[in-house]
């Protein structure tokens, strides 16, 4: 079998330590060569995997020789890539964030097959996510009433290269790290519609460095009130928390974190579900898309992430990899930064 021909633009650290491994170990994926405006970190990458690097101001020819693209560049100059693939029909993997409204995500889409543009919510494929979903689906302790979402730790460090960089990053916090746990909110409770509800910000000129929000989810059982309070400024109780009509159920969203399952009145845990010490069915449906695989570890899951990514091109079929199924964490972004640019 020919292996998928992947060009890489962008030699920074998650295509040195994850993107680069995974690939490299599968079966149907080849790295045709990297490509870094700042060649030292191409170079290194070379040498380190043994993959061509591009040298030059610009890897516009040698898009030409490849089958798909992953674009692991900063949001803010991205589309002239997008743009490009797009008309030599390329296939494209792209790092979140992706786009900060619905229309903009749907115009990076146009033009693409569902199965040959995606982005990289690899935490779609965590363990404890499937967890999560195989509690949606089997509904143990009945309807979902509410969610709540909570990501706080104080740093001093601040924000340094192209995160400090609004026009270069598209937002802060919540764009880059906290949209993964955005993203899987919609995606375990089979969300079709998203509306924010109300908002409160400290910002600097479009970076968020402390958030709170309140949004509307629309689902097949009706509308579900979601909390998210996000920040650098603050250390809060970390976790995901869902508030069912007979338990309370919390994680902290890591591949393999414990789910736990706490009495509604007294708080106190009742059940533990983490790796091989799984109850009944909990945790027997995994996510649409995913084909039962579910990652233990973050390596495992941009494996099984690019495993996924390359199936649906060789049988042209769209799974939870495409673009087009994370569309309405497009729009929640969009709904949440509205007011801050």
């Amino acid at each position: 079998m020919e292996k998928l021909k992947i060009g890489i633009i962008g030699a920074g650290a998650i295509v040195e330590t994850t993107h680069l491994p995974a690939i490299l170990s599968l079966p149907e994926t080849g790295v045709a060569w990297v490509y870094d405006k700042n060649e030292t970190r191409s170079s290194m990458l070379s040498s380190m995997y043994g993959i061509p690097a591009l040298t030059g101001a610009s890897p516009d020819k040698a898009l030409k020789d490849v089958d798909v693209c992953l674009l692991a560049t900063p949001y803010g100059v991205r589309k002239p890539y997008i743009d490009r693939c797009r008309e030599l029909g390329k296939a494209l993997v792209i790092e979140k964030p992706f786009a900060f409204s619905e229309q903009e995500h749907k115009a990076y889409c146009q033009g693409f097959k569902e199965w040959a543009i995606a982005v990289n919510f690899q935490r779609r494929f965590y363990r404890s996510v499937a967890i999560l979903n195989g509690i949606m689906q089997t509904r143990p302790f009945g309807r979902l009433r509410s969610l709540r979402f909570v990501q706080g730790n104080f740093t001093l460090k601040g924000g340094s290269g192209f995160i400090s960089n609004v026009g270069l990053a598209g937002g802060g916090v919540i764009a880059e790290s906290a949209s993964h746990i955005l993203d899987i909110m919609l995606f375990i409770t089979g969300a079709s519609k998203v509306r924010v509800t109300q908002k409160k910000c400290l910002h600097v000129a479009g970076l968020d460095y402390d958030t709170e929000f309140d949004s509307e989810f629309t689902t097949p059982d009706g509308l579900i009130p979601v909390s998210c309070a996000i920040s650098t400024l603050r250390n809060l109780d970390n976790g995901l928390y869902l508030d069912f009509e007979n338990a309370l159920v919390s994680c902290d969203v890591s591949p393999d974190g414990a789910v736990f399952v706490r009495d509604r009145q007294s708080g106190r845990v009742e059940l533990e579900l983490q790796g091989e010490a799984l109850a009944g069915n909990v945790a027997s449906q995994p996510p649409a898309g995913s084909a039962g695989l579910q990652a233990r570890r973050i390596n495992e899951a941009f494996f099984i992430f690019w495993q996924q990514f390359a199936e649906g091109m060789l049988k042209q079929k769209p799974n939870a990899t495409s673009a087009y199924s994370c569309l309405l964490t497009s729009a929640w972004l969009e709904g949440v930064y509205s007011t801050l640019k």
